[in-house]
């Protein structure tokens, strides 16, 4: 019996430690202590109570989430009752460990630094368990923040011997708390005002804490960014972005109880659900294709616009008449008033405002107006050295062909070194050094894959291997290259008995072999249908099948058999936050909306769709805002897209040739090609067969470069 509680005592404990859903976990943990207590374990029983009542503070089973008293123990008795027991050392320690998690996760830091200075290592001396290094953690948090705050030496010299410990123990060869190290070193640069680090290393930490499922690390890591993009930084429009991400995977974790506090606290920084219109620069309206508009201060000449307001041109980015004529619906508030205007420009942005009835035709039925200005900034970027393919200027300027862009300009960017750090050029969303830094990144991941060999670390090298698998795809690799390094690093993966990671690399060489024309359509299907299966849907890997899914359907522009992707896993974009896939997931996403919602089948349905691809918009326009030009040609062709559907043609085509230019500068081709394809059906759909053919043969010429040879077989089926 001693045996059997002993067992799930640690169960519990190791639970906790790994962040498993905490729902389950509740019931469990009500289970076992009751048992404990009726086979009287009492040693057993008053040392595992701080456990059950810590999970149950998190799913809000208490008056005060800072004080361990609920439906498993009140903590004033416990207290009392551990003066007696056996376990009065192990229970009080629990207990003081379990009130400092809830200090650190409820934000009374001034609390958990007191008790992180009181107990100091004294638990790790005495214990080897798992929960040691999660209760360094936390001590860590509270300390970090109570320096910050008060910039007291005892805080500072506590925290940072914190972070020391847990380095230390990443030396020895525990690879389970290595975000852990990202974490620290995040808040100890923002306690020393250092915003790049602090930037570079909180996504660092939420990208590897949720690579290896800790999700209620992820959760606190994504709270305490915001926190310190809100206060320290002043950026509210980042800060509610993480926030989001802080409630999401608190709701997954199951501590539905801290997501609703922190709605609760911010939800003044997002949209809950439509994005507001914004008004747009006169610059875009010219660079659009709006050429009919001579001047834009003048709001009768904006026959196209919504309306105006003090000369500045609200787009109706989307509106769509009852006939399915979009330029018929937007026609009709042609001659809508300045005054007018400026009153419902809140209630037209969410199609509410004005005389019309929903699916009556009116401009309000599916208009949105969304900020598009910062997409028409000049594309000319400064490099350090020539992409392949392009030739450069005696000032070190890619060149761009003339006329594929409206203007020319050159900004900085930066330049990555031999020391860079790999993870961080994975996660951090920002550089823009297109597939140049892929392809370097690559070589050092191929690196740091040898020197994890070395050491024995085999689940740090499954990791690289993935990661450069992954990077192989982005960089647009030819396929056949592709799918030997995938071939040869899935045997590898199956030889380190690394299944998670195998497994999402045979869905990418599920794609491969798909575009290879190496396995029909069936074929690929029923591979994704098995994997998919395979795995739980809450993993990682699930979402990664089903990402890789996606970019099948996109690719063989299935677009019925693409939105079940989004429909049914809503979440997929989301796991990868902070990594290149989660902006090329808001692509495919957005992308497969705008394709659906002429085909949906009532005026609601065809809203919604377009109001999730521009709220997409909206937030890879956010990342092109803060310098991420690596997604600036997904932005293009989405809004070459949105003005197909609102049938004005030389915005439309002006967003084509700009996405093409940007994506052959960027090294992007297999998105080139996608673009060509898309403008390609545009055209052809309009009549006109020479535009057509001019895509096609570019479309076809790239995939074939590729190597995506059932693409250019299938195009060719299709358009001839």
């Amino acid at each position: 019996v001693e045996s059997a509680m002993w067992s799930v005592s640690q169960y519990m404990c190791n639970s906790i430690v790994a962040g498993k859903a905490l729902k389950p976990l509740a019931v469990d943990c009500v289970t076992y202590i009751e048992q404990m207590q009726k086979l009287k374990t009492d040693f057993i029983y008053h040392m595992t109570l701080p456990f059950a009542q810590g999970v149950l503070n998190m799913i809000g089973d208490a008056d005060d989430p800072l004080k361990l008293s609920g439906s498993a123990m009140v903590e004033e008795d416990f207290l009392t009752m551990i003066e007696s027991s056996e376990g009065k050392f192990w229970s009080s320690l629990h207990l003081q460990i379990f009130k400092s998690m809830m200090c650190s996760f409820f934000g009374d830091f001034e609390n958990g630094a007191k008790l992180a200075l009181e107990r100091g290592d004294v638990y790790e001396k005495k214990n080897g368990s798992p929960l040691t290094m999660l209760d360094t953690l936390h001590q860590g948090i509270s300390l970090y923040a109570m320096a910050r705050k008060t910039k007291e030496k005892k805080y500072i010299k506590a925290a940072k011997k914190v972070k020391k410990k847990v380095a230390d123990c990443v030396k020895k060869g525990n690879i389970n708390v290595t975000h852990y190290i990202s974490f620290l070193e995040a808040e100890e640069a923002a306690l020393e005002g250092n915003s790049d680090e602090a930037t570079r290393h909180y996504p660092r930490a939420i990208s590897l804490a949720s690579s290896s499922g800790f999700l209620h690390t992820v959760a606190l890591a994504s709270e305490r960014f915001a926190e310190y993009l809100l206060h320290d930084l002043k950026d509210s429009n980042r800060a509610g972005q993480y926030f989001q991400e802080s409630i999401k995977y608190y709701t997954e974790w199951g501590s539905d109880y801290k997501a609703d506090l922190l709605k609760q606290r911010y939800s003044h920084l997002w949209e809950e659900e439509i994005p507001k219109g914004i008004s747009v620069s006169p610059d875009f309206v010219a660079y659009a294709g709006n050429n009919d508009i001579q001047d834009v201060s003048d709001p009768s000449a904006a026959a196209h616009a919504v309306g105006a307001n003090n000369g500045r041109v609200l787009i109706a980015a989307i509106a769509q008449d009852e006939s399915g004529d979009e330029s018929k619906a937007v026609g009709k508030t042609s001659a809508a008033t300045s005054k007018e205007c400026a009153e419902n420009s809140k209630f037209n942005a969410l199609g509410f405002g004005g005389n019309d009835e929903p699916g009556r035709g009116g401009a309000n039925e599916d208009s949105a107006s969304m900020d598009i200005s910062a997409i028409t900034t000049p594309y000319t970027k400064v490099r350090a050295r020539p992409l392949p393919g392009l030739a450069a200027d005696d000032n070190g300027v890619d060149k761009v062909e003339e006329g594929d862009v409206s203007e020319s300009g050159t900004t900085e960017v930066d330049v990555m070194d031999d020391k860079t750090d790999v993870v961080s050029i994975a996660s951090d969303g920002k550089r823009s050094a297109g597939t140049s830094a892929h392809i370097a990144s690559r070589d050092l991941l191929l690196e740091g894959y040898r020197t994890e060999l070395d050491n024995g670390d085999v689940e740090s090298v499954a990791f690289q291997i993935s990661l450069r698998c992954y990077q192989s795809w982005s960089a647009y690799h030819p396929l056949v290259d592709l799918q030997a390094e995938l071939e040869a690093s899935i045997s590898a993966l199956v030889h380190l008995n690394q299944r998670s990671h195998e497994r999402s690399l045979q869905a990418y060489l599920l794609v491969v072999r798909r575009l290879r024309n190496l396995a029909s359509k069936d074929e690929t299907s029923l591979g994704f249908k098995e994997l998919l299966k395979a795995v739980e849907p809450t993993s990682n890997v699930f979402h990664t099948v089903n990402m890789m899914q996606l970019e099948v359907f996109v690719l063989f522009q299935d677009w019925k058999g693409a939105l079940p992707c989004l429909t049914e896993a809503p979440d997929t974009r989301n796991r990868f936050l902070a990594m290149h896939a989660s902006a090329r997931g808001m692509f495919l996403e957005a992308l497969v909306y705008l394709k659906t919602s002429s085909h949906a089948s009532s005026w609601l349905a065809r809203r919604k769709r377009k109001m999730k691809a521009i709220k997409t918009l909206q937030k890879l326009h956010g990342l092109v805002e803060k310098g991420n030009d690596d997604v600036r040609h997904y932005m293009h062709i989405l809004m070459a897209e949105c003005y197909v559907l609102e049938k004005n043609v030389s915005a439309a085509q002006n967003n084509f040739k700009a996405a093409t230019s940007i994506a052959e500068l960027h090294g992007f081709l297999h998105d080139k090609a996608l673009a060509h394809e898309l403008a390609c059906a545009w055209y052809k759909a309009q009549g006109k067969d020479d535009w057509a053919n001019f895509h096609f043969e570019n479309s076809q010429k790239l995939y074939t470069e590729w190597g995506a040879t059932s693409k250019v077989e299938t195009e060719q089926i299709y358009y001839n």
